[in-house]
């Protein structure tokens, strides 16, 4: 096995209830990328937006912080039926605060990595925390950036709405775009995006993983484009495959890009086999997957 030496590992994170009719579920990316820390023999430092009421399961592994009065709370619908019908996301509950710095402890030093992952802008001080620990190795799981929240015909207000993908991206990602900075996506989160935006934003970037669900996915950056091929999977459940696949790239990236973008495909392979932020196999299982000779990045 390659070592995987993240050092003093953090993660800022949101913990959220995920409304599917009248079935209420954990999840939120603080499940999924501790979920993976803990399959890859990582113990983390967790510091958690969510509300007293939040399902904590996930993180027993880890020292965890948490902070803020309410749970993030979406509602996820379908819109239509057939071949057609689309997916909706709509804001049910804002936690109403935002995660910087200030609500570190202070007996947790400086991070060797740090993975930063809001699901909604307002969520986490990004740039203050990108500003704070210039020395970390950062991954910005950005979906949150390039979210908004808009009224809809049920005439919703209040900052509840259904939430969106900016066609653009958001100045606060072009400003977390530094050279210790590797930001994730969804092709479908960037694909409204104007001709040139994604290779600007990776001139600036450590680089950009764009991950793609059974098609793979792909990492720019000044040298140009890499892919990486997708692990076969019996996909139950793709929730939260994005999260895990960043979380386990950057854990996996002092070994080498080729490795990390091998292990995270096997992460998440084995993530969307189960159902939500359920525990993952060791890492010895996960490797395991790994044995077919057509694995890995390609340009």
């Amino acid at each position: 096995m390659a070592e995987i030496a993240p050092g003093n590992t953090w993660v800022v994170a949101t913990a959220t209830w995920d409304l599917f009719g009248e079935r209420r579920v954990p999840g939120g990316t603080a499940a999924y990328v501790a979920r993976t820390c803990e399959a890859l023999g990582v113990r983390a430092r967790l510091l958690v937006l969510a509300g007293p009421d939040a399902d904590g399961e996930a993180s027993l592994a880890h020292e965890v912080r948490r902070r803020g009065e309410r749970t993030l709370t979406f509602r996820h619908e379908v819109d239509g039926g057939g071949p057609r019908s689309r997916r909706l996301l709509r804001l049910v509950q804002d936690p109403g605060h935002t995660l910087s710095p200030a609500d570190v402890p202070s007996e947790w030093g400086e991070p060797d990595t740090l993975i930063l992952a809001p699901l909604l802008p307002d969520e986490v001080d990004v740039l203050a925390f990108i500003d704070d620990y210039p020395a970390a190795e950062v991954a910005l799981l950005a979906q949150g950036l390039q979210r908004a929240v808009v009224p809809d015909d049920r005439g919703d207000t209040g900052g509840e709405g259904l939430v969106m993908h900016r066609a653009q991206p958001s100045s606060v990602l072009l400003d977390a775009a530094r050279p210790n900075v590797s930001i994730f996506l969804s092709q479908e989160e960037v694909e409204l995006w104007p001709a040139g935006a994604l290779a600007h934003l990776a001139a600036r970037a450590a680089r950009v993983v764009i991950t793609d669900g059974p098609r793979g996915a792909s990492i720019i950056d000044r040298a140009g484009t890499r892919t990486v091929a997708p692990v076969p999977a019996r996909v139950v459940d793709t929730t939260g495959a994005g999260d895990v696949f960043a979380s386990a790239f950057i854990l996996g990236l002092r070994a080498g890009e080729q490795f990390a973008g091998r292990l995270a495909a096997a992460c998440a392979a084995a993530a969307v086999e189960v159902v939500g932020p359920a525990s993952l196999p060791p890492r010895s299982a996960l490797e395991a997957r790994l044995s077919e000779p057509d694995r890995g990045l390609s340009r």
